[in-house]
């Protein structure tokens, strides 16, 4: 009579029940109402369930956030979230039919615990328990436990990544204090989101009593290159290299950012390792060769907006570089170069004092115009690198295939094509005043003055760009190009190897 009891409230609640339909009259039989029977085989205790899943938690050895927040939280005496008055319901299988598919992800399974929970809901099925490692106690605990973590585990994982961008990109033992002006040890400033305790307050709320199924489907990555990725990464055609390649940028696609380019109608968006810019409007694409800073330079990736187009701008000389020509004023006058003191403001290069140079008290700055290393125009957007996009005099470095070469910043190849884009209206005034001001020519004497007049009514300094169009400079290493197919490209930072260390514990490779 007592297993019988004990058959109808568990299989009936673990094969039937539903938190979100009518109530069913089984569904007062209580924890408690079962205490009474006199089999210890199948008496059921919330006091012996929790203590169990404390032993549990002191046997746990990952230390990733999502499991600290479950220790946490049963370590707090907080309430069961799989296990209730009525048993335990089909949350467990929702749960599963996610977590049960993450070799799809390339992940293991065991990182869920996923065959434990499968072989534990067999047994609370079957009534398979023992008076041992496998009571019914014992049992409903790991499931409780397990569930929890494996619910935890994935939903903030594919929800934020499993790798923190921040902690990995931000240390970069190859930069010095010699190498140049702004030492971009930080090198990912991304403004994202990460799981926080109101996230897994959230997560606890939806499954004891939420929609668990829609929960876990809204997790998903939010890039529709995922889905692409994750093709390649099934197709069973790849080498180890490939693999884990396709493995990280699928990763790169879980990084909950505030803003991607998926949601915006107009962009730029910038792909370092691809050497490429891509300007988007809707399906009208202008694509260009771009020139980004070199390893020890490394041009910083973050989201911005461009709000302003800068015509000739004056360039103010990095401090690696300056140090190196402080003392040569033939060459500072050659290159059209004047010296901005903090006391005296602007001096003319013969000027130039190389200790107060040294000392940061003067600074060298090239005029702009025809011969500026920003060449004749630059595409602000807020930064705290102090990067941009900007024209060169440089222009045959576009025909390397290793186009790392700047000290950060982003040089373009197309420069008038882009400010073009960036305009709202297709004024052809304006559009003229961009074209002169960016190929008119000026001579000036030694001192930077200028020599030869220009028609100053057709110059323009500032442009204005309204609305701001959404910039992105990003790294991918497989990326579709124009018509849809992936193509990879060099780890030209290394990064690649820096998250791909991080997915190890998590991979399955197959």
């Amino acid at each position: 009579m007592s297993k019988q009891l004990v058959v109808l409230f568990i299989v009936l609640t673990t094969l039937f029940s539903c938190t979100d339909v009518e109530k069913r009259s089984y569904q007062d039989i209580t924890l408690e109402a079962l205490s009474g029977l006199k089999s210890s085989k199948y008496e059921l205790s919330s006091e012996a369930i929790r203590e169990q899943v404390k032993q549990l938690i002191k046997s746990e050895t990952s230390s990733s956030a999502a499991v600290k927040y479950v220790c946490d939280y049963y370590n707090a005496d907080k309430p069961l979230v799989w296990i209730d008055r009525h048993g335990m319901d089909s949350r467990a299988d929702t749960l599963l039919s996610f977590v049960s598919r993450v070799e799809e992800m390339g992940f293991k399974k065991e990182i869920f615990r996923v065959a434990q929970i499968e072989e534990d809901l067999e047994k609370v099925r079957n009534l398979d328990f023992d008076e041992s490692s496998n009571s019914v106690n014992k049992v409903l605990a790991r499931l409780e436990y397990n569930l929890s973590r494996a619910f935890m585990r994935y939903s903030s994982g594919q929800n934020f990544g499993f790798v923190n961008p921040s902690l990995v990109l931000n240390r970069d033992p190859e930069n010095n204090s010699d190498t140049a002006r702004m030492i971009y040890k930080h090198q990912f400033d991304v403004k994202m989101q990460h799981a926080t305790d109101s996230f897994y307050k959230s997560a606890v709320g939806v499954a004891a009593n939420g929609d668990l199924g829609n929960f876990l489907r809204k997790m998903q990555p939010k890039r529709k290159l995922y889905a692409k990725l994750q093709e390649r990464l099934n197709s069973g055609k790849l080498s180890d290299s490939e693999w884990y390649t396709t493995l990280c940028n699928m990763e790169r696609c879980r990084w909950n950012e505030a803003l991607i380019e998926d949601n915006c109608q107009k962009y730029i968006f910038v792909n370092i390792p691809a050497f490429m810019l891509h300007a988007v409007d809707g399906n009208n694409v202008l694509s260009m060769k771009i020139c980004c800073g070199a390893v020890k330079t490394k041009t910083p990736l973050l989201t911005s907006e461009i709000v302003r187009m800068e015509l000739n701008p004056n360039w103010n000389v990095p401090s690696s570089i300056a140090k190196g020509i402080a003392g040569s004023i033939g060459y500072m006058q050659r290159n059209n170069m004047f010296i901005y003191d903090v006391n005296k403001g602007r001096l003319p290069a013969s000027s130039a004092s190389r200790e107060r140079i040294l000392s940061g008290k003067q600074r060298i700055v090239q005029n702009g115009g025809p011969g500026n290393s920003l060449g004749r125009i630059v595409f602000r957007f807020q930064n705290s690198f102090s990067v941009y996009l900007h024209h060169t005099s440089s222009p045959w470095h576009f025909q390397s295939t290793n186009r790392a070469v700047s000290h950060g910043c982003v040089r373009v190849e197309k420069p008038y094509e882009l400010a073009l884009f960036l305009l709202k209206d297709k004024d052809e005034d304006l559009a003229k005043k961009i074209k002169y001001s960016m190929t008119y020519t000026m001579k000036r004497d030694s001192e930077g003055n200028l020599l030869s007049s220009v028609a100053k009514d057709s110059l323009v300094s500032n442009v204005p760009v309204t609305p701001h169009v959404p910039v992105f400079l990003s790294y991918y290493t497989l990326y579709p190009d124009n018509s849809g197919n992936l193509v990879s490209y060099p780890d030209v930072y290394g990064y690649d190897k820096r998250i791909i260390e991080q997915l190890k514990p998590y991979a399955k490779r197959r």
